[in-house]
């Protein structure tokens, strides 16, 4: 098996952080920015070099391609336009949100509060094509309060279970789109770092990081590779 995982592209809030250092005025589910779907748009027209590796003698093939998109806004639309373009099925895995959920920070209490998220109807309006991997509430997808710090590395290690489950021992190519603190949780779980955590894996927006998976070895082949985009679309 091997996993490519790609960060989203820019996002309004990343936008925001960028510009200010602050999260005041943050959307609790983000848009992609105009250089976001332009870093989305570069992705996907470059996405066949991160299918083959030095060695390769083809492109794996389609059904072995399995693309999982996070359900936030930003995430389902940097893989769309992959669904689109190479005839994937846009499966949407809840587990793969970003940490913290769906959430706002109320200005009376300065705590942050879970939101219930877009409902599964609204994301299939403009995902028609989009397969929900996991149960959704109807009411909004993630409708949970904030997730906590020990509830994140939780699900972290649920979805390195979920994902040995469904393709250890296989030729498949697991495409995760998700997000860059997600993305840490994930490595520390997959890569059995134990804490406390000192590092932090750097992922710029549609960062692509790739680790093969095979006879009980992890090989982490590139992180945070960006060669699709050119210097002046990189975030």
């Amino acid at each position: 098996m091997r996993i490519l995982f790609i960060r989203h592209a820019q996002s309004t809030n990343n936008l925001l952080w960028d510009q200010t250092g602050s999260s005041d005025g943050r959307s609790s589910d983000p848009t992609l920015t105009e250089l976001g779907i332009q870093q989305a748009q570069a992705l996907c027209e470059n996405f066949m070099k991160y299918l083959t590796l030095p060695g390769d003698n083809q492109i794996p093939q389609l059904g072995k391609i399995f693309l999982y998109s996070s359900l936030m806004w930003r995430s389902l639309q940097t893989a769309q336009p992959l669904a689109e373009k190479y005839g994937l099925p846009l499966l949407g895995l809840r587990d793969l949100h970003e940490v913290g959920g769906v959430y706002l920070r109320d200005p009376e209490t300065e705590l942050n509060v879970g939101l219930p998220g877009k409902k599964p109807s609204e994301l299939k309006l403009t995902y028609p094509g989009l397969q929900f991997v996991q149960k959704v509430d109807e009411e909004g997808w993630y409708n949970e309060p904030y997730e906590s710090d020990e509830q994140a590395h939780t699900r972290a290690q649920r979805l390195v279970k979920w994902l040995m489950d469904q393709h250890f021992y296989t030729d498949h190519v697991v495409v995760l789109v998700s997000h860059g603190a997600f993305f840490n949780y994930f490595m520390t779980k997959l890569l059995r770092i134990s804490a406390p955590y000192y590092g932090w894996f750097v992922m710029n927006n549609t960062g692509v990081t790739a680790i093969e998976v095979e006879n009980d070895q992890i090989y982490i082949l590139f992180t945070n590779r960006l060669d699709h985009l050119p210097v002046n679309l990189i975030s």
